[in-house]
């Protein structure tokens, strides 16, 4: 009775101990194997349970209170259970105070109905849910947060609650606000840049349209020999001008995506040969052997842009006489790949001076020579193979260089390749093929020149009346219409830039006035875009300035 009694005292120690939580307190059993022991037993493992239970849920405290981010925990109704200490911290609660609150009554006021409608999918659609919420703070601020739903599952598999872990993402926003502004200040930069070039570019071609369309009328007058000469020189220097003015503008149409590739069918060769014309002149001045080839894969008519094309050989035919003194120079076109789209590839090889290995990355950099003695001996904007590069790879393809010329101690080899169709049409054009010189327009061709600039007034004037017209002018969009109101014209020439009317109004007026004649925008602006805006505006074509004779005619034959 006594051993019984000491071992009923021994069980409720044992139990006392497991209650205080000394889950390792152990007594021995005897070695029957009683009631008793099976008693002591199902204590001790009731201890370890209970022991193993306090240990996981001291680590999950700690992993509960220790995260940085935000935790809350939530009953399935969506109230507040517990949240922890990074949230206490952050918005300034204490836990006491959230318990039993809704959640739409800790997010912002103008969050409050996105959440509700975030809340009923969250609980029709899924266990996990991720949603930006702005959490307001006790001061009655807020804070930005990606919040992560998901549920807690009893064992039961059951809803027991739902987990959020929200982060604060206020430097994400900030980031992200600043990445904006500069974006905007960017892109209102490069408006701002486009502007001013395309502002300067009107004021610059304006009166450049005068001293090359005066110095073109000049050179058909009688000259002495010395006269002839320097009027050669101004006429020289303004075709120097104008092609540094529009490489700048390329230059600055391709960085901005402003600048578009033709797809007309035209024949590759006499377009070639017309580009080369004037520079094998050039290059006999110099008393260079100037020489072409055209490979036999090379069809007879593709689609493409005749003029970048022109555009990227002229750059690199006139660099190469630009840089030879003595010897040849050499341009070689092939087709490489398949008929129906290739691979139009040209060379241009010379014996001038070469370009040192070290320099001939740099030289395709923009406003970039080799040298700055190049510049001073040679000349140069450096623009022309940053150009040509840029638009090479706008058609798919590439643009090279290797100095020395392989097998010679001199010289170099540049190459550019662009990416063409065979077109079906046998038929092609080229710019300036089976121009009549002699041209002129009937005496009663009627002709309406509008601009408020005198001297390209008086330009026009000269040049159609030296072709047969008959002129009328006016100095304003309004005086045109008023002008074409009272008399018939064959054709109009209308400014873009005028006081009072603008021409691109004055050519809608015109048009809803139903004036049925021809209408050739007559601008300085010479984007494509304004191009773009000028024919949306009623007009058939445009004339950019300065314009040459050629270019001229060849809107008089079309249009008249």
């Amino acid at each position: 009775m006594k051993v019984l009694q000491e071992r009923i005292e021994e069980i409720i120690t044992l139990i006392a101990e497991v209650a205080n939580g000394n889950f390792d307190y152990e007594i021995d059993t005897s070695e029957t194997g009683d009631e008793l022991d099976a008693i002591i037993s199902g204590i001790s493992m009731l201890g370890q349970e209970l022991k193993n239970s306090t240990v996981s849920r001291d680590f999950m405290q700690s992993i509960y209170r220790g995260v940085v981010d935000m935790l809350l925990i939530l009953n399935p109704d969506f109230t507040v259970r517990n949240v922890n200490e990074a949230y206490e911290e952050l918005l300034g609660y204490q836990e006491e105070e959230l318990k039993g609150l809704h959640l739409s009554e800790l997010v912002h006021e103008h969050d409050k109905p996105a959440l509700m409608n975030l809340l009923e999918n969250f609980q029709d659609k899924g266990k996990y849910l991720n949603v930006e919420l702005s959490l307001s703070t006790k001061q009655e601020h807020s804070i930005p947060a990606s919040c992560s739903f998901s549920y807690l599952m009893s064992n039961e598999k059951e809803v027991d609650g739902i987990l959020v872990i929200a982060k604060d993402i206020t430097e994400i926003k900030k980031k992200e606000r600043e990445l904006k502004d500069a974006k905007n200040k960017a892109e209102a930069a490069s408006e701002a840049k486009s502007n001013f070039l395309s502002s300067m570019s009107h004021e610059i071609r304006t009166p450049l349209n005068g001293v090359m369309g005066f110095t073109g009328l000049l050179m058909e007058t009688d000259l002495s020999e010395s006269q002839a000469h320097y009027v050669h020189l101004i006429r020289t220097s303004g075709s120097t001008l104008t092609r540094l003015l529009n490489d700048i503008l390329d230059l600055h149409r391709i960085e901005s995506d402003k600048l578009f590739l033709e797809m007309i069918p035209f024949n590759i060769r006499e377009s070639v040969l017309s580009n080369l014309e004037p520079y094998r002149q050039l290059a006999q001045s110099k008393n260079l052997s100037f020489t072409y080839s055209f490979s036999e894969s090379l069809p007879a008519v593709v689609l493409g842009d005749p003029t970048r094309i022109g555009q990227m050989l002229i750059n690199l035919v006139s660099n190469a006489i630009k840089f030879t003194e003595h010897g040849s120079v050499h341009v070689h076109l092939e087709a490489v790949g398949e008929q129906e789209e290739f691979k139009l590839k040209c060379t241009v090889t010379d014996t001038g001076i070469g370009i040192p290995e070290e320099k001939q990355a740099i030289i395709f950099d923009s406003f970039t020579q080799s040298d700055q003695s190049v510049t001073r001996n040679y000349g140069g904007s450096g623009l022309g193979l940053s150009i040509s590069r840029k638009l090479a790879s706008l058609m798919q393809g590439k643009l090279g260089v290797a100095s020395p010329v392989p097998g010679q101690p001199n010289g170099s080899c540049f190459w550019f390749s662009v990416t063409l169709k065979s077109a079906q049409s046998q038929e092609g054009s080229s710019k300036n093929a089976d121009i009549d010189t002699e041209f002129k327009l009937q005496k009663d061709t009627q002709i309406l020149v509008v601009d408020d600039n005198a001297l390209n007034v008086m330009l026009m004037e000269d040049v159609l009346g030296n072709l047969g017209a008959t002129v009328t002018t006016a100095q304003s969009g309004k005086e045109a219409v008023e002008t074409a109101r009272l008399k018939s014209f064959d054709l109009v020439f209308m400014d873009i830039e005028m006081p009072n009317m603008n021409g691109l109004e004055a050519a809608m007026l015109l048009r809803n006035l139903n004036f049925s004649s021809p209408i050739i925008a007559f601008s300085a602006n010479a984007y494509k875009d304004d191009i773009q805006k000028s024919i949306e505006a009623g007009m058939n074509d445009h004339l950019c300035k300065p314009f040459d004779s050629d270019e001229l005619t060849d809107l008089l034959r079309k249009w008249i």
